[in-house]
C-alpha cells in the first residue's frame, strides 16, 4: 500500500459480494433473462446464487459487520432459495416440475 491505495476490509467484501449476487439474480429475473435459459441451467444458477448469498450473509453476520444489513441479505437469500424450489421443483395440476421439462 505504498502508492496510497486503500483496501476494502475483508468484512465488507463478503457483504458486498452477497449483495452483488442478489442484484445479479434480480437482473436475471426482472430482465426476463431467466425464463430464456434452459430450465436446468436456470435452476442451477438460482440455487448457486441463493446458497452463496446465504453463506456470505452468515459470514458477515458472524464478523459483526452491519448486522441489520447482513440479516437482510440472509432473508433475501432464503427467499431466493425458496423461489427456486417452488418454481423449478414443484408440480402443478399434474404437470411435471419445470426442471424435468
Amino acid at each position: 500500500m505504498d502508492r496510497g491505495e486503500e483496501r476494502v476490509p475483508l468484512k465488507q467484501n463478503a457483504w458486498l459480494v452477497g449483495v452483488s449476487l442478489q442484484v445479479l439474480f434480480f437482473i436475471l429475473f426482472f430482465g426476463a433473462i431467466l425464463p430464456e435459459m434452459n430450465n436446468i441451467i436456470g435452476a442451477f444458477v438460482c440455487f448457486v446464487i441463493g446458497l452463496l448469498s446465504l453463506f456470505l450473509g452468515i459470514k458477515s453476520l458472524k464478523q459483526h459487520f452491519q448486522p441489520v444489513l447482513s440479516l437482510i441479505v440472509i432473508a433475501i437469500a432464503i427467499l431466493i432459495l425458496l423461489f427456486t424450489l417452488y418454481a423449478y421443483f414443484t408440480t402443478e395440476a399434474g404437470i411435471p416440475p419445470a426442471i424435468l421439462q
